[in-house]
């Protein structure tokens, strides 16, 4: 299966988005390496190389040096619709997360107030309050949840061993006007029939977000099903 490159910055794009129109991407994690809470099967920059649910200092780029980028493609890109937190992984996982919400957002205020903010999040640290006050000062909150029951998230997101699947789920409850974008597949993994479709639907009105997004791979899921299951064991 062909996979993405890295982004080689902070800032790529703008991306034609379905979603999101046309979207400027922000990526505050590492770029030699992919640095997120999960391992996903499908995932489109392949696997995790560090998997990990702490937020501790690595090599992502300074608060300033975001912003700067942000800021000089604020004024030299036309004809955005969104901002959009996303990149090499999970963008929470940031030390310093907070903070560059709160400067992206101060920076679009004051120079593109048309343009909105969102993020493209696993979810995984949507347990923490700090987490949740930084994401509600974005406009737009798109969350993973591919899942139901902890089997099937276990299986198809392959998170970091300290997450809890019950708390991540409780976590989302909590965000106001939250978006859940939600990846069907089918397979010897698979979340389209049965229980774990069923849990899936449960879960998700449980949650009660203001929109619900689905999709599908458009490239073969990774790895290699029989090597996956192997791996799984």
């Amino acid at each position: 299966m062909q996979t993405l490159r890295l982004q080689r910055g902070v800032i790529y794009g703008p991306v034609d988005s379905r979603r999101l129109g046309r979207s400027l991407g922000i990526n505050i994690l590492p770029t030699s390496y992919k640095l997120c809470a999960f391992d996903c099967i499908y995932c489109q920059y392949g696997r995790t190389k560090v998997l990990t649910a702490k937020t501790e200092e690595r090599c992502f780029p300074t608060v300033e040096v975001v912003l700067f980028k942000v800021e000089e493609a604020l004024r030299q890109v036309p004809d955005l619709n969104y901002v959009t937190f996303s990149g090499n992984g999970e963008p929470t996982l940031h030390p310093r997360f907070d903070e560059l919400v709160e400067g992206v957002v101060h920076l679009r205020d004051k120079l593109r107030p048309e343009v909105k903010s969102a993020i493209l999040s696993n979810s995984a640290l949507a347990w923490g309050e700090d987490i949740r006050e930084a994401l509600a000062k974005l406009d737009m909150r798109i969350m993973k949840l591919d899942a139901g029951d902890p089997l099937t998230w276990r299986a198809i997101n392959r998170p970091a061993p300290s997450l809890d699947f019950e708390m991540v789920v409780a976590g989302l409850k909590e965000m106001d006007g939250v978006t859940i974008q939600s990846l069907i597949l089918d397979g010897p993994v698979q979340n389209v029939r049965g229980k774990p479709f069923d849990r899936w639907v449960e879960t998700v009105a449980w949650i009660a977000p203001q929109e619900v997004q689905i999709y599908t791979t458009d490239r073969w899921p990774r790895p290699r099903w029989r090597r996956y299951q192997k791996r799984s064991s």
